[in-house]
Parts: structure tokens; sequence; C-alpha cells
């Protein structure tokens, strides 16, 4: 039978005998009773974990000390800019009065015209002076704690980034990429802002208010009291206008991440969000989040409650909705402070004139700068309001920061624990064995569940031999644990019970940068970064074996991928950009520059996880002879469902129900094991079962099937 097509042939062979179905199945969800991977043979996904809902990131309590932590480094830039703000505001706030001083003297004009107009020239020129001194004390503080904010913001993402990147692969099961990076970026963003600007502005404002009080007795005590009695109603009143501010603001951030989450997600598999036609439910979801204003919202006159029943408190918070909240609180209290300010202003002034014609205990310079000041604490108790609000949401943030900062990885090496061995010692250090590693694995009675999963037994009392310069291959139904055995032995996990060793050595003990670096592992979705071939290639390798690595052992390491002939036919050969995660090659080409990079990194153990399963035929083929190449020399682990990939095994293992069923080789399973006989016994008939008539109903139209 053959099957025609205008494009490349992508179909098997009939005598290609394969454990799974090689027809690609458009479902995609993992079973509920699966090991966490989706190991289907056609799976048109990458393999993803398994998990209940993943949970929101926690939140640390954040204390004094831990923000005084961030910033300790920079403490005498910190310093020098609190000097210039005091420097500055204490200069401004003094020009009222010496204006004041001018209109005084300006009133005896016309009884000394030549000891009036020398007066005036000096306080004028006074206040001029100390306007520049203001405005460059200001400037200099504006650079400097700007300065600050950037070189935080900058220590404080590296730190974070590095942070995130110590986690254990159970982290990221639990947590959405896209919160994690939405922290890293707009948490740490409204921090820096926090030091740069919310924090020394509120400070500014509180400077602002003592000084001009100070001034405001040394002017008019009477007065002074007069005019605080209102703005201490004035703040009695803006208090829960602040508290509720800073509370919308903290749901405004949790709204953004929210929506943020949800379109890095869909942006990054924008592939399976076309193919799917699934753009109108993207943007549904995305809506759910942002909230759409050309729809009424039930919740949008709650003045600041969810909900009074039980039904809508359940709804989430959208970014419009707590967004307009958020605006008319704080259009809310800008009117009542300024407001109230100008309110008292003007009840203040007209009791000043009465101090003024009536008493005579108050010149009018002097009621002029009152004015002024009374202005002046107004606005500055607005915007320290306002600041202090801004502060309190990242304040707020911080506490998600500081969890990221803080949470030790639960997978760690000995150096970095605290935990004691058996023998009480605390100081057990990691190994890096100084011999060559020979590359025998162990699986002694090993018990495994899924962090995100505890309840479900993924590998039961599991116990497996691997020698090295061997090859292993993991056979089995989805979700009979295969790809579990290869995670735990890279250690993305750690077991519940049992050990695992590798020359005799448990790999809880060994240094784990040492021990990843002993394995090649490659996926059936090969992960490669937007960067040339060659950077792809040396990703691997540390930066110092990077740059000393040659050309030539970049090609031969290519060649035994069968991947030197494609990369040296293009214009830039190895220098060629390959598109994010690799979106210019095909995927038999990605999966042999991945074993390439594998080879580079002259590892001992080299893991395959379905290596082949979703490539045609003819990537197949040179795949295969990729890993053929690869194998030699190495302990190798396959999970492979095509007997292409595994009859030729030193060893395969059956997997089923989290156990083994039996080890042989295929000759002996052939025999031996009803299990693998079943394996094969169903594959051939699914096989018999895609006759002509069904291939053809699976195939568009334009294909044509002939019977030979």
């Amino acid at each position: 039978m053959t099957i025609t097509q205008k494009e490349n042939d992508t179909m098997k062979n009939e005598d290609d005998v394969v454990i799974e179905a090689t027809i690609p199945t458009v479902d995609t969800t993992p079973d509920e009773d699966d090991d966490g991977i989706t190991e289907d043979a056609g799976s048109i996904s990458s393999k993803t974990t398994a998990t209940t809902d993943k949970q929101p990131l926690r939140s640390v309590t954040p204390t004094a000390s831990k923000i005084f932590s961030l910033i300790r480094t920079e403490l005498p830039l910190l310093v020098l800019g609190l000097i210039l703000m005091v420097v500055s505001e204490a200069a401004s706030l003094t020009i009222p009065l010496i204006v004041a001083l001018a209109y005084d003297a300006l009133q005896t004009y016309f009884i000394d015209l030549e000891v009036t107009m020398s007066e005036i020239n000096l306080w004028m020129g006074t206040a001029i002076g100390v306007f520049i001194l203001s405005q460059l004390a200001g400037v200099a503080r504006g650079i400097i704690l700007g300065v600050l904010g950037e070189r935080l913001v900058a220590r404080l993402r590296r730190q974070v980034y590095a942070s995130v990147l110590k986690q254990e692969i159970g982290f990221f099961d639990e947590h959405k990429t896209g919160e994690i990076v939405s922290r890293l970026g707009s948490d740490t963003q409204l921090l820096q802002s926090a030091v740069s600007t919310y924090a020394p502005e509120s400070l500014v404002g509180f400077v602002k208010v003592i000084f001009a009080v100070i001034l405001m007795y040394y002017i008019n005590a009477k007065l002074t009291s007069v005019a605080l009695s209102g703005m201490a109603v004035l703040c009695l009143f803006a208090i829960p206008f602040g508290q509720r501010l800073a509370a919308l603001s903290k749901r405004y951030q949790d709204a953004l991440g929210d929506a943020q989450t949800r379109s890095t997600e869909a942006l990054g598999n924008i592939r399976t969000v076309q193919s799917f036609a699934s753009e109108p439910k993207e943007l549904s979801r995305y809506t759910e989040k942002i909230g759409n204003p050309d729809e009424n919202s039930n919740n949008s006159n709650d003045g600041g409650n969810k909900s009074k029943n039980n039904n809508d408190t359940e709804k989430e918070d959208t970014t419009y909705d707590v967004g307009v909240k958020k605006q008319i609180t704080q259009i809310g209290l800008y009117a009542l402070v300024f407001g109230g300010a100008f309110t008292f202003l003007y009840c203040s002034l007209w009791y000043g004139f009465y101090l003024v014609t009536i008493e005579g205990s108050l010149t009018l310079g002097g009621l002029t700068a009152f004015q002024s000041y009374v202005f002046i604490i107004g606005a500055a108790i607005g915007s320290t309001v306002n600041n202090a609000a801004q502060l309190l949401s990242a304040v707020g943030a911080s506490g998600r920061v500081f969890y990221l900062l803080e949470r030790q990885p639960k997978i760690k090496n000995h150096e970095n624990s605290n935990d004691s061995d058996n023998t009480g010692n605390t100081n057990k250090q990691a190994i890096v064995p100084t011999s060559p590693m020979e590359g025998n694995i162990v699986f002694d009675n090993v018990m495994f569940s899924y962090p995100t999963r505890p309840d479900v037994l993924v590998l039961n009392a599991f116990s497996l031999s691997l020698e090295k310069n061997t090859t292993t291959a993991l056979v089995g139904s989805s979700g009979s644990g295969k790809s579990t055995v290869v995670s735990l032995i890279q250690r993305f996990y750690d077991t519940e019970a049992g050990t695992i060793t590798l020359d005799g050595i448990d790999i809880t003990d060994l240094d784990m940068e040492w021990l990843r670096s002993q394995i090649g592992y490659v996926q059936q979705e090969p992960q490669l970064f937007g960067m040339t071939i060659r950077e792809n290639l040396t990703y691997g390798l540390s930066e110092a074996a990077a740059d000393k690595i040659t050309q030539t052992e970049i090609e031969n390491a290519c060649r035994d991928a069968n991947a030197h002939d494609f990369v040296s036919s293009w214009p830039l050969g190895y220098d060629t950009l390959v598109g994010e995660r690799g979106i210019t090659l095909s995927g038999g080409q990605k999966q042999r520059i991945a074993i390439a990079r594998a080879l580079l990194t002259n590892c001992r153990i080299l893991l395959l996880d379905e290596a082949t399963s979703a490539l045609d035929a003819e990537s197949e083929h040179e795949v295969q002879k990729a890993i053929e190449n690869a194998m030699i020399g190495r302990t190798v682990v396959i999970v492979a469902h095509r007997l292409s990939t595994i009859q030729c095994a030193d060893q395969i293992v059956v997997m089923d129900n989290r156990k083994i069923v039996d080890v042989g080789t295929h000759e002996e399973l052939l025999t031996g094991c009803r299990r693998y006989q079943d394996l094969i016994k169903r594959q051939s008939t699914m096989m018999r079962d895609v006759s002509a008539g069904t291939i053809q109903k699976l195939l568009p139209t334009d294909f044509s099937i002939d019977e030979e």
C-alpha cells in the first residue's frame, strides 16, 4: 500500500512495528492516573506535569529588618539623599518667610524710601539665593535616589532570579511560570519605586509639615492653633481613604499579576492557541482577568466589598473593576485633602485679617507667609497620603518578593542544608567524586509521589539495576511511571523512601551540579533557546568550557548526532539563529541538536525520554542513527513506545501500575512476559485496523491510497 501526497511522506511503513499508536491524537490531556507526564507517542503536546490547580505564590510578612536588608548596601547613598532632601525642603520652606519680610518692608515704602528699598533688595536677593540652593539640593537628591533605586532593582531582580533558578522542579509544578515572571518584574519594580520615590516623598511630606508648623508658630501661635485644629479634623477623614486606597492598590496589583500570568501562558503557546482557533477563548479568559468596560459589572458599585452573598464572594477581582474603585477613592482623597486644605486656608485667612486689622498682632507679610504654609501643609498631606498608600502596596508586594528570596529549595546539596544526617552531623558536605564515573545506577525499594499529589503513589517498592555501558529501555502504558524514573535519576525530585545510588553513592550525597553535569537529557520536545546553533550546542557547558571548546569538537558532536550536514548547509552555519524555542527548526533537526548538545557535555549517562515518538519516519530514522552513535560507551536509559527504538536494548523493563512487571531482552520478553506480549499484540492489532479505508478517512481528500 502506498500513500501519495505532494508534500513529504510522513507516515511510517507497515513493517515498522510500534508499541503505541503513531497517529497523532487531538486529546492532549493526561490521564487522571498518569504519573505526571504525557507519554502518548503521538501526542502533539509537549510533556507537562499533570497537577491540580496551581497555587498562587505565598507571601511572608515584611519586617523592618527585612526591608532594611535590601537597602543596606546602598545605605551611604540613601543617607546622602536624605540629607539633601532635608536641605532642599528646609530651604524652600524659608522662602515664604523671607518674602514676608520683604512685604513688611514694602509697607514702610512711603516713610523711608531709601531704607525700604535696600531692605527689600536684601530680602529678595536672599530669597532667590535660597531658592537656587533648594533647587540644586533637590536635583542632586533626585539623581542620587534615582540611581539608588536602579541599583536596588537590578540587584534585587538578580537575587530573586538566582533564588528561583535554585528551586526544585516541584516548585514549578506548584506555581505558574507567568506569576513568577510577574513577581520578578512588577513586584520588584514596585519595591524600586518604594525606595526611590514613595518612601522619600512620604518623608518629604512629613518634613514639610513639621518645618511648616514650626514656622507658622513662629509667625503667630494663635492663628496656627486655629489652622491646625482644622487640619487634625482633615487627617481624621483622610485616614480611612488612605487605608482603603492601600487595600485597593494591593488588590489591583494581584489582579494585574493574574492577567499577566494568563497572557504569558497564552502567548508562550501561541501555536497551540492558533492551531485550535482558540483566540476567542483566550481573549475571553484574559478578559476575565482584566475586565470589560463595555459590559455591565455586577460588582462595580459594591462599595469595595466583593459581594454580600456567598456566590459572588468567589468572583475574582479584575483590573478594570478594582482600577475604577481605586481611581474613585484616589480622587475622593485628593478632593478631601485639597478641598479641605483650601477651606481651612480661607477660614484661617479670614481670622488672619482680624488679627492684622483689629488686634494688630500680625503683619500683612506674616499673614501672606502663613497662607503659603497652610497651602504647603495641605499639599504635603495629600501627597504623603497618596505616597504612603503606594508604599503600603509596595510593602505588600515585598512579601511575595521576600518569599521568593527566602524560600529554600527542598532539593539541595548537604552544604546548603541545616538538616542532620543519621549520625546527627549537620556539616555533611556534598560529594564531588575525584575518580572517573562508571555509570552504575541502582534503584533500591524506591517509593515516590509527586509533591502536587502526595496521596497518589507513582512508584511502589521500585528496584532496578542499570549497569555501566548498557542500554535499558522502559516500556509500559502511559502513567506507569517511566518518565518518573528519568526524573529521579536527575534528582528533579527526591524519593519518599528507598535510595538511588550512582557507583555505590547515594545521589542525595552527591553534588547536584556535578551529578547533572554527568547526565545528558533528550526530551520528546527538546528545549532550544532563541540563540544561535553554536550557543544552543554549548549551553550544557560551563562558561569557561564553552570558551575553550573548538569548532572541530562542535562539528564532531554534530556529525555523531547526524546534524552537521543540515547545519553546514545554511548560509550562517553554526551562527544561525534558531528563533524562540527553536521555532525555525523541524522536530527532527531539534532532536539532533539536542543530542549533539548532550554529547558535547561528555556525559556518562544518557537519558532519552520519548526522543523519537513525535517524529515522522524519515526524521525518526535520522534521529535513531544519532541515538545509536550517542549510546556508545554510556549508560543509557530510554523511555519509548516504538520497537525500533528499544529492541536492541540490553534490558527492557516492562512497567505497569507503578511497578516493574518483568525485565529481560526483547526475545526473552516475547516468550516469557504476558504484559509485553499484550503491548505488542495490541499495537499489531491497531496497525492492522488502520486499513486503507481507515487511513483514507483520517487523511485530507487530496491524498490517494493505492494497493500495490
